[in-house]
């Protein structure tokens, strides 16, 4: 890897690794390409986890008890909080690289606040 010195139109120069159409692209690319792989993962552990979520909570909180042995709450909290850490886990790659560390401490505390809410409707049932 060599070392291109840029003349700027005002006489100055800088001093880069890459050429500068090469180093965008490929960051850009490859940037769309797990944007794009953060929301299929999104989606496809996302659907389950909220239907997952919506079978333990409506067990617990349901008018009516459609629920008698209390299997729904018991399968769907557990499975729900397995769902959970993995959308919690995808949902940062749907943003740009320089925003996904807040995106995964926000991810990670969202998770723990509803993995709380759960394990709280369980005990409590």
């Amino acid at each position: 890897m060599g070392v291109v010195v840029v003349r700027e139109p005002a006489g100055e120069t800088r001093s880069m690794t890459t050429a500068p159409d090469a180093a965008g692209a490929d960051g850009e690319r490859s940037d769309g390409v797990s944007r794009i792989i953060g929301v299929v993962l999104t989606v496809l552990f996302g659907a389950p986890f909220v239907l997952l979520a919506w079978v333990a909570l409506s067990s617990r909180f349901g008018w009516t008890s459609g629920d008698p042995h209390g299997y729904g709450i018991i399968f769907g909290t557990f499975l729900a909080l397995i769902a959970g850490i993995l959308v919690a886990i995808a949902v940062p790659l749907v943003f740009p690289r320089a925003l996904r560390g807040t995106a995964y401490l926000w991810s990670m505390l969202g998770y723990l606040a509803v993995a709380a809410a759960l394990v709280v409707a369980l005990v409590t049932a």
